[in-house]
């Protein structure tokens, strides 16, 4: 029994006419007929006598009436339920960020998406790259906030913005008096490095392999808040992202752009490629984009 089948009986009972209801349903009268025979069959019961140009209920088309009405009726209460839910923004959305992003963006990212969808409920997790794919996959989250590389084939991205890495120092190295410094240069002093555990990490030290720098590592950390403290007390310098920079509250530390190479990193939306994206989430994503803190230049 099929729900199209269904309408097509209550349009002939409305109607009175097979040749009414299949201008009503606009449908052809064949394939109409065709339906309600394939419904007879199935019910194993003839549901109307057809009498020439007449069609009279039987006893099993009468006692259908209530049934099918009920059937129709929940379906419809189903569409305007879930049209009204998407009217009033509700729903559920589990997101992801890596932690290297997350401090940036993520509470001004809350507060907003709370202002703008008070019947919403966000869930909200922080975790490192493979373990946001992981979850992406199982669809046990429906947005990852992530930067790339990201290697999965049913994952997709959505570019939000592209972030420059910039060299943090203390006052204590001769960077913090030069306008820039080159790549090469990094050379030259001790290197508070981010574990490669971290994407950013990992990015980081392809950078530097890529560039031929031979970096003086003397911190691993999985913090990016402890390479910032590291530097800003004197023991190293570090490549940073631009977001931190702008939300940096230590005056200590000077950042300084690379002028022979520009280290970047890419932020994306991460979703299933084959999950239909939902308006909240569609609109989380824009709201991750237009939050994301950037000092204009894109």
């Amino acid at each position: 029994m099929e729900i199209h089948q269904l309408k097509y009986f209550m349009a002939i009972v409305d109607t009175g006419s097979f040749s009414r209801a299949a201008e009503y349903c606009n449908v052809a009268q064949p394939s109409l007929s065709h339906q309600i025979k394939k419904l007879e069959s199935e019910m194993g019961q003839l549901l109307f006598d057809r009498l020439g140009r007449t069609v009279v209920l039987t006893d099993a088309g009468k006692l259908l009436i209530p049934r099918a009405q009920i059937i129709l009726e929940e379906i419809q209460g189903i569409k305007i339920s879930i049209h009204s839910d998407i009217q009033d923004r509700e729903g559920t959305l589990s997101v992801g960020f890596i932690p290297t992003i997350s401090p940036f963006v993520l509470p001004s990212v809350i507060r907003r998406f709370g202002q703008e969808f008070p019947n919403a409920s966000l869930e909200v997790h922080e975790d490192l790259t493979e373990d946001i794919v992981k979850k992406l996959v199982t669809v046990e989250l429906d947005v990852g906030i992530t930067s790339l590389p990201i290697k999965h084939k049913m994952l997709q991205t959505e570019e939000l913005l592209t972030e420059t890495l910039l060299v943090a120092s203390s006052q204590k190295y001769g960077i913090a008096t030069q306008a820039s410094i080159r790549v090469k240069e990094l050379d030259d002093f001790p290197f508070i490095a981010l574990n490669e555990m971290h994407c950013l990490g990992e990015q980081v030290q392809s950078f530097c392999y890529q560039e031929d720098v031979d970096l003086n590592i003397v911190c691993h950390t999985s913090q990016l808040s402890t390479v910032h403290k590291c530097v800003a007390m004197g023991l190293g310098v570090s490549l940073v992202p631009q977001a931190l920079v702008l939300s940096d509250p230590i005056e200590q530390v000077t950042y300084r752009t690379i002028s022979d190479s520009l280290p970047q990193r890419k932020i994306v939306a991460t979703t299933h490629a084959k999950r239909h994206l939902s308006y909240l989430a569609r609109q989380f994503i824009e709201i991750v984009r237009e939050e994301y803190p950037r000092d204009g230049s894109g």
